[in-house]
């Protein structure tokens, strides 16, 4: 990883084959497809909700979510309130802007709702796991 959310860019060596170059531009064209889709976005977290969103097609969309605010504009205890009628789980505040909070059933579309939804979020990073648990990882 790089800055803030963007996934380093694999090189090809010039003496790789014509499919693994191809491959990798279609992998490089597809991540800078999510950064413009999705810029407020981990692209980490993006491959990963895709990852298994596509592989296990039972999988419960486990989700950890760290949305972050623009610092001092935003009151946190009203976006943890919001958060928990959407979701009913309660998050906790982190650094004053940031709210951290495990969710089921974090697919794609349902990250896209979120985003169009609460403008003010100004990142969200976080990971998604195979299982779901009440745990928090990473």
């Amino acid at each position: 990883m790089t800055e803030k959310g963007t996934v380093n860019k694999p090189t090809v060596s010039p003496s790789a084959s014509s499919s693994s170059a191809e491959v990798m531009t279609t992998y490089n064209s597809f991540i800078k497809e999510l950064a413009s889709r999705f810029p407020k976005v981990d692209q980490r977290l993006l491959l990963d909700i895709i990852h298994f969103q596509t592989a296990y097609k039972d999988w419960e969309g486990s989700v950890l979510l760290k949305l972050v605010y623009p610092k001092d504009s935003v009151d946190m205890n009203l976006k943890k309130d919001s958060i928990y009628k959407r979701y009913q789980r309660v998050g906790s505040i982190e650094e004053h802007r940031t709210l951290r909070l495990k969710v089921i059933r974090m697919y794609l579309e349902e990250l896209e709702k979120l985003l169009t939804e609460d403008p003010e979020i100004e990142y969200v990073t976080g990971s998604a796991t195979l299982t779901p648990t009440d745990a928090y990882s990473a």
